[in-house]
């Protein structure tokens, strides 16, 4: 007679659910208890809304609060946030977090688009309040050590600071929204308005302090640990540890800097009506002549915005050449104002550059960095859409650094050293055109368009791959731009005399155009574009595969990070084995 087989019971399977809960809760509870009883946490330092504990309603904005992230499309609520003040905290928070067996997130700026920065029912360590700052001199070469905790808004000004110990004004390759942390920034590559002199931040990256996985910590420079370094320069954040303290090669600052805009297409003063398939043209000529003529074009990037395809008749081939979309390029210039338009007008002969900002050492901040980084209704009057309501918002709205949080998507894709093939730019051009994209979108703070960022330049010139792979992880060094598709939307405009779309919630019109929006970033993803390929890790899209982010470098990061990965186990017979784990893990994590 065969054998009976017992059937699940449903009823059991729940219960078993529910005691691991139980389990879970537990853990969390004896995690907080040991940071407080044996570490001297502050309950301000632990954040946490456990059913047993305080749930004030102080208490709770003040969780609510740190458990923000800047994409505000994902909402995640921590079991325990830890605001970390030291290295000595992240250290002991991370080793109770492996002793109790906990999920464990890490955020210092909280920038991450696929929100990978936090989760629910994790243990979130903040680093925010990791702020130590010195400068040492070491040759001729000025090394910042900096605190996993800065922003650029925070950071940019500091190392500026004239006369600091003798040290003259200073800068990194930093990024281009001010709101941004290093510690994610540098990891991913760092691509910014310094990136044609001064290359990806990562390339500046000469040391790190580093907690592993098994919880210890380590020194790393280019003699210790050097295969830690170099996954760091660019391997993408979080995988090979917890980095507590960067160093960086910091350069002094020109004399003169200007921020400038070119306009084409668009409502600015001074746009120029141009083709976008000739103003493109123009921009891609300008960034990869690497001669003396564009020497001080230090960095600069193309934003285009992405316009409704309202055409029902038939195209005609090649019609992509006729197309005008909004554009604004954006740049910075070392040099005389005068050597500056004199640049405009060899490579950009119909246009007119705007000077936007001039900054010297003295007093170089972090407001050079306005505008780059995304569309806004800070911006709106320069998309060239009639009836905005940029005039009409109550109150000035901050510069587009300086926004709010807000939900949105990115994808990318980045420009091989040979360029764009011109069926490649015909693609490009068609995925800015499309029916999934409406007149009424802007009007409403919803804004489609992509970012190309420029990598060639003087300091990439004579690059090859195979010196690069030797230097750094990121591996889109000799790359000629970066190609961001991004759609933001906004759900706290006040309108004047008509209705506050805060209070609508979930009844703002916006949101009949939001899945459409996406929708077009995911077929933007798909679309093949020759002479593209790739992808940037900081303009993270989790649907994309691992390996494309990190491309010919993928094995030998999984090898860095199983080699740092590892625990020393005693079992009950007294032998000590290693035993390789993943603790440090996210969806885009190197495995």
């Amino acid at each position: 007679m065969p054998k009976q087989i017992s059937k699940p019971i449903p009823e059991y399977q729940l219960d078993e659910a529910q005691k691991r809960i139980d389990r879970y809760w537990r853990a969390t509870q004896g995690f907080i208890l040991a940071l407080e009883s044996k570490h001297g946490f502050s309950a301000k330092q632990l954040l946490t809304l456990l059913p047993t504990g305080d749930t004030s309603m102080e208490r709770f904005r003040e969780y609510q609060a740190k458990a923000l992230i800047f994409n505000t499309r994902f909402q995640f609520s921590p079991s325990v946030i830890v605001m970390c003040n030291n290295t000595d905290d992240v250290m002991r928070a991370y080793q109770e977090a492996i002793e109790f067996n906990l999920p464990i997130r890490v955020r210092s700026g909280g920038h991450d688009h696929e929100g990978e920065c936090s989760g629910t029912d994790v243990v979130l360590l903040d680093l925010s309040g990791l702020k130590d700052f010195s400068i040492e001199k070491k040759g001729d070469d000025y090394i910042a050590h900096i605190g996993s905790g800065y922003r650029f808004y925070q950071l940019v000004p500091k190392l500026a600071e004239s006369g600091y110990k003798n040290i003259p004004p200073l800068t990194i390759p930093h990024g281009t929204c001010a709101t941004v942390g290093l510690a994610g920034y540098i990891q991913g590559g760092g691509w910014g308005p310094w990136t044609r002199a001064k290359g990806m931040c990562c390339e500046s990256l000469v040391g790190a302090t580093v907690i592993l996985q098994d919880g210890s910590r380590v020194e790393v420079s280019e003699t210790e640990n050097e295969d830690l370094l170099w996954a760091l320069r660019g391997g993408g954040a979080l995988s090979y540890g917890i980095v507590t303290e960067f160093r960086v090669k910091a350069f002094e600052l020109p004399e003169e800097i200007h921020r400038f805009e070119i306009n084409w297409n668009n409502e600015a003063v001074g746009s120029t009506d141009l083709a976008t398939w000739q103003l493109l043209s123009q921009w891609e000529n300008a960034i990869n002549d690497t001669g003396k003529d564009t020497e001080n074009l230090v960095g600069t990037n193309l934003k285009i915005n992405a316009v409704p395809d309202v055409s029902e008749c038939e195209k005609s081939s090649g019609y992509e050449k006729t197309l005008k979309h909004p554009s604004t390029m954006y740049g910075y210039w070392q040099g005389s104002e005068k050597a500056l338009i004199q640049f405009a007008k060899q490579y950009f002969p119909a246009a007119k550059v705007q000077v936007t900002g001039t900054d010297t050492k003295q007093n170089y901040s972090e407001a050079l960095m306005s505008d780059w980084s995304r569309n806004s209704v800070a911006n709106l009057k320069k998309l060239g859409l009639k009836g905005t309501l940029a005039a009409s918002l109550d109150g000035e709205p901050f510069t587009p650094d300086f926004d709010a949080p807000a939900p949105h998507k990115i994808t990318s894709k980045l420009v091989r050293e040979s360029g764009l093939t011109e069926q490649g730019k015909l693609a490009l051009l068609r995925s800015l055109t499309s029916p999934l994209l409406f007149a009424q979108n802007a009007p409403l703070g919803l804004f489609s368009y992509v970012t190309l960022g420029a990598i060639s330049g003087k300091f990439y010139a004579n690059d090859t791959c195979d010196d690069a792979k030797k230097r750094v992880a990121f591996p889109y060094t000799t790359a000629q731009y970066t190609i961001q598709y991004q759609t933001w939307w906004n759900t706290e405009l006040k309108y004047d005399g008509s209705y506050d779309s805060k209070r609508l919630g979930q009844a703002n019109p916006v949101y009949r155009y939001v899945n459409r929006a996406l929708d077009w970033i995911e077929v933007s993803r798909d679309t093949t574009i020759e002479g593209a390929y790739g992808a940037f890790i900081s303009f993270k899209d989790a649907s994309i595969p691992t390996k494309t982010y990190f491309q010919e470098n993928y094995e030998k990061l999984i090898e860095i990070k199983e080699e740092y990965s590892g625990f020393t186990v005693k079992l009950d017979c007294g032998k000590e084995v290693y035993v390789n784990f993943n603790r440090l893990r996210t969806r885009k994590t190197i495995i």
